[in-house]
């Protein structure tokens, strides 16, 4: 999958074809008005403007079904976008417009939450033209099932036909989220059998910043950490140990369940649970997402991915919670965080 910053050409398939005919209708109002006319008055001018007419439509419905079969749309989308904020979406269309020194290729994109349409020109020579709009998503979700419309009225505009292809690629739309740059549980709450509050804990043995132990020098020790007044007092090399950093383990579980009215605060817990992850990307933690009915995501785009798709659901009456089953996944050792449309079943953190 392409980087948002990186548009990358998707992969079409599956055309079909359909034709809008009202101007073309038009016009056989008007070439019946000037038929009868004719015929009424016998008048010869009458019959040659008939026959230009039926000419010139006639050369305009074989050109622009000759046109349509060579009209080939490749869609620039980015992979990866966030919710609220502006991208670029681009369109390559080629085909042969020989008649004309330029026309235009109308493109929509049917499949996603907004509206993204664009007209894109190709110059009658080189039959290649791009085209670009700026698109904002107000909707979170994973995009898959996106179709490439387009429509021309080549040559004449008499008719309006339309050309669609299926576009083999995804958009996936991040929760937008203000960045953190602590996690804390707050009084202890949510913490593992280790009782870890903060980033790390602490063993010995390593290359953390408290200092563990003085000990004569090995071979594979750092030169660096000499400590030269224990060296100067006994006569021998002698090295600092410190101790080493264990990395913390954070069992992040979103609760689902939310009701009609719950729609903002669900989406304000997915965005709470998205700037967590975008922690983890940045600091030294080991990080699972737990989500009711879905297997631990350990990796940070897995986990983005599938906060982009979650979507809030009810509970049975008499049925037990969904988030038990996700409580019972998590880890005895590892700090546990809460997040939930309901503000009683979050875990308390201080977050900034």
């Amino acid at each position: 999958m392409s980087s948002p910053s990186e548009p990358s050409f998707g992969e079409t398939t599956a055309r079909t074809e359909r034709a809008d005919y009202r101007m073309g209708l038009r016009l056989a109002v008007l070439s019946l008005a000037i038929g009868m006319a004719a015929v009424n008055t016998g008048n010869n001018l009458l019959y040659l403007m008939l026959a230009l007419v039926l000419a010139l439509a006639a050369l305009s419905f074989g050109a622009a079904a000759w046109s349509l079969r060579s009209l080939r749309v490749a869609p620039m989308l980015p992979g990866t976008v966030t919710r609220g904020e502006a991208f670029l979406v681009g369109a390559e269309v080629t085909g042969r417009f020989p008649l004309l020194p330029q026309t235009w290729v109308r493109v929509r994109l049917l499949g996603v939450a907004e509206r993204v349409e664009m007209n894109v020109p190709v110059p009658g020579e080189s039959g290649r033209g791009v085209g670009s709009v700026r698109v904002v998503m107000g909707r979170r979700g994973v995009y898959e099932e996106v179709t490439v419309e387009a429509s021309t009225g080549y040559p004449l505009d008499l008719s309006l036909r339309r050309a669609r292809q299926s576009w083999r690629g995804a958009l996936v739309v991040l929760p937008r989220f203000d960045r953190i740059a602590r996690l804390r549980l707050a009084g202890g709450a949510g913490r593992g059998k280790r009782g870890r509050s903060e980033m790390a804990a602490m063993r010995p043995g390593g290359h953390g910043s408290q200092l563990h132990n003085i000990r004569e020098y090995a071979p594979s020790d750092d030169a660096r950490h000499i400590d030269w007044r224990s060296t100067a007092r006994t006569g021998r090399l002698m090295v600092r140990e410190f101790e080493r950093e264990e990395q913390r383990r954070v069992d992040l579980v979103l609760d689902l369940t939310a009701g009609p009215a719950d729609d903002a605060a669900f989406e304000t817990a997915v965005e709470r649970c998205a700037a967590i992850v975008d922690l983890s990307r940045r600091e030294p933690f080991d990080l699972r997402l737990l989500v009711p009915g879905r297997a631990a995501v350990t990796t940070a785009g897995e986990a983005m991915r599938l906060l982009a798709a979650v979507q809030p659901e009810g509970v049975s009456p008499g049925a037990a919670h969904p988030i038990d089953h996700a409580l019972a996944r998590a880890r005895p050792d590892a700090d546990l965080v809460v997040v939930s449309a309901n503000a009683s079943r979050c875990t308390h953190v201080e977050a900034a």
